[in-house]
């Protein structure tokens, strides 16, 4: 089986859906496709709205990240990500969910664009008000997510599922756009989020952004 995925690891969609392959031990191939500006014409025949991650399996396209994590569960169950109980696995949706449609859309992308992408690549001044909404925005998911944790190792399930690895993935963006979590005041959502970035997949994801950025990021500054 030839898999490759399309797109950026600055992606937390394309992230996800690397660690994924990396928890199930399937060898991929990253072919770079940066999501700025006007899409490439010949990347629109294979993803229509031009977003990343596309799955590529053997010549056939997938261009979405949870419709490929869901494929490549369901041919490697082992180790599965997905919960079998019925509720957890509807819980895990609904958490990734969550922090898709709302701590990534409010939250990390005003804070991630404005303070790393816009003066790194863009060169383009910071909105800072959008950042302030962020801000006074992050409090109330942290604290839902901290609620969710609860004294657990991990989100949705008593093992490792695709929300931990969207919450890792979201969380590496926060980090690069200089925001740590208050282990003060969430403790466990910031013990959480170093135990997912300990992981096998995570520091494979680390190493090569840290190749690719160095002292660009904060996570790789000190």
């Amino acid at each position: 089986m030839n898999i490759k995925v399309h797109g950026t690891t600055m992606s937390p969609w394309v992230r996800r859906l690397i660690t994924f392959l990396v928890e199930k031990d399937l060898a991929y191939e990253l072919v770079n496709v940066v999501p700025l500006g006007e899409p490439d014409p010949d990347y629109l025949k294979i993803s229509p709205l031009g977003k990343v991650p596309l799955l590529e399996v053997d010549g056939r396209y997938l261009p979405d990240s949870l419709a490929a994590c869901t494929y490549l569960e369901d041919i490697r169950p082992d180790p599965a990500l997905f919960p079998s109980d019925p509720w957890n696995k509807a819980w895990m949706l609904w958490l990734c969910d969550y922090l898709g449609s709302g701590f990534f859309s409010r939250v990390e992308v005003p804070i991630f664009i404005n303070r790393f992408i816009n003066p790194n690549f863009l060169q383009q001044e910071t909105d800072h008000d959008a950042v302030a909404d962020a801000l006074a925005q992050m409090p109330g998911f942290y604290d839902y997510l901290e609620q969710q944790i609860g004294g657990r190792e991990f989100l949705a399930s008593d093992t490792l599922t695709l929300t931990d690895l969207t919450a890792g993935s979201i969380f590496l963006n926060m980090r690069h756009g200089g925001e740590e979590v208050d282990s003060s005041r969430w403790p466990e959502l910031a013990a959480y989020v170093t135990r997912m970035h300990a992981r096998p997949s995570f520091q494979h994801i680390l190493e090569s952004e840290r190749q690719a950025l160095g002292t660009l990021s904060p996570v790789f500054a000190a």
